[in-house]
């Protein structure tokens, strides 16, 4: 799915429908078979090469269902060195993930934020929005339960955070 949708994605961006995607839609009976993980992961190498630059988020890695699959995927793409690919991956911190990406990310170009360091940002988040969203308020007064929902939420995240849609562009 991630494959696809970078080339969906990616062919969004072209004029016209780019050769190797175009290519490939023949080769599989115009769409009626539907093609190999390498036939589409041969037609997105050959489509970043077309671009001037190329920014690709995969944001949770740990959480993705078929993992050993999207790491092979992953370091496949890294391996090509496609000098306008800048690739941002995101996860927890997980023995699998660090193991699959050892070889092809510099230490230099790896970021771990621990939990105790967001989270701060994530108790001050969660207070504020207790104590200001109407639909909240209800708890508001409760301040033995307000810590409680404060602790679990704190304790849930484990240093991960996702914005509110006021701090993102989002365009659906």
């Amino acid at each position: 799915m991630m494959v696809r949708s970078l080339l969906c994605q990616l062919s969004q961006q072209s004029i016209k429908i780019p050769a190797s995607l175009d290519a490939l839609f023949s080769s599989y009976e115009s769409g009626q078979r539907q093609p190999s993980t390498r036939a589409l992961m041969d037609a997105l190498e050959s489509m970043m090469q077309d671009l001037p630059q190329i920014y690709i988020v995969l944001d949770a890695l740990d959480e993705c269902a078929q993992r050993i699959e999207l790491m092979e995927m992953v370091k496949m793409t890294v391996k090509w060195k496609v000098q306008n690919l800048h690739l941002l991956v995101t996860s927890r911190r997980e023995r699998e993930i660090e193991n699959s990406l050892e070889g092809c990310v510099d230490l230099q170009n790896s970021i771990c934020l621990q939990s105790k360091v967001v989270d701060k940002d994530i108790q001050h988040y969660v207070r504020q929005r207790l104590l200001d969203d109407k639909a909240l308020s209800k708890w508001g007064t409760d301040i033995a339960l307000r810590q409680e929902i404060e602790t679990a939420l704190m304790e849930g995240s484990k240093g991960m955070c996702v914005f509110p849609d006021q701090f993102l562009d989002v365009r659906y």
